[in-house]
């Protein structure tokens, strides 16, 4: 993902050099790719709290200290 944010950025600057976007337009663009990378992040953090909970123990606590009595 983060290579197509970075040609993202590349094309808006390059649509900003040129003048081709008003200012409204522009900034708005700048405020979806903001909006893109934080969603980006969230995504990625999200992905390793689910990691995370797959590798721990199956089991309930109540079963665990069943089965260890």
């Amino acid at each position: 993902m983060t290579d197509k944010m970075d040609t993202y950025k590349e094309r808006l600057a390059v649509l900003k050099a040129s003048g081709d976007l008003s200012a409204e337009a522009l900034g708005l663009m700048e405020e979806m790719l903001a909006e893109l990378t934080e969603l980006n992040r969230s995504n990625k953090a999200l992905r390793r709290v689910i990691l995370k909970s797959g590798q721990g123990s199956a089991m309930s606590t109540r079963l665990r200290e069943a089965l260890y009595e």
